[in-house]
């Protein structure tokens, strides 16, 4: 079998070696549900909605690495949870994603719905700093994209309860990196994780693997 973190970086060099033409992307969705992203990103005036590439990449990294437990921190609209819930649909996982503002989270719950993921994705409004702490268990898969300068405490509030083996991705580490110094020096720098950026789109995104700790005989 080949082990986790070398699927993993194979995974991501190939996306950034063989990029899909972006005109094949929604092809293998329902069309109702392409529709449905369509519309998201047509209201998303704000551009708070990662790019379908990400998104598509956020689909694979759930399938792929059997996540069970995941965690999205800033659902905005809902646009990534899909694409995240459509991974876990493979795993049998869940996906809890919370939303600082509460009519974004109303419509963020609306989309999911209307996407049919309504059984794998819990959407929960209110401030992450709060809300994380209520949410039972552990996770094996996290998603950040919140409020950048805010990066490096949500990895310090979360990064305790991410299971060894597990993935902490984050987003627009490329083009803002300026907002993140802190975080990404920690998860560069860690020995307790092995961590890429990948560019499917020009924002960037993380990619963190949590090692296992092995016990000293």
């Amino acid at each position: 079998m080949i082990p986790k973190k070398f699927l993993i970086a194979g995974l991501c060099a190939l996306l950034i070696a063989r990029p899909a033409p972006a005109q094949t992307f929604s092809s293998t969705l329902p069309p109702d549900l392409v529709k449905l992203l369509r519309e998201i990103k047509a209201a998303d005036t704000d551009q708070l909605a990662v790019s379908e590439e990400d998104g598509r990449f956020l689909r694979l990294m759930a399938a792929s690495s059997g996540a069970k437990q995941a965690l999205e921190i800033g659902a905005a609209y809902g646009y990534s949870a899909i694409w995240i819930g459509l991974g876990l649909r493979q795993t049998g996982g869940h996906l809890t994603t919370i939303e600082y503002d509460a009519a974004r989270a109303r419509k963020a719950a609306e989309n999911v719905r209307r996407a049919g993921l309504a059984d794998i994705v819990t959407v929960i409004p209110g401030d992450g700093f709060v809300e994380i702490p209520k949410v039972p268990g552990t996770f094996d898969f996290v998603f950040l994209d919140a409020w950048k300068r805010d990066y490096q405490r949500f990895f310090d509030l979360v990064f305790p309860r991410l299971n060894p083996r597990g993935l902490f991705l984050a987003h627009n580490v490329v083009n803002k990196q300026n907002e993140m110094r802190d975080f990404l020096g920690t998860i560069q720098n860690s020995a307790a994780l092995f961590t890429a950026i990948v560019t499917p789109s020009g924002e960037g995104m993380s990619v963190s693997l949590k090692l296992e700790v092995k016990s000293k005989k």
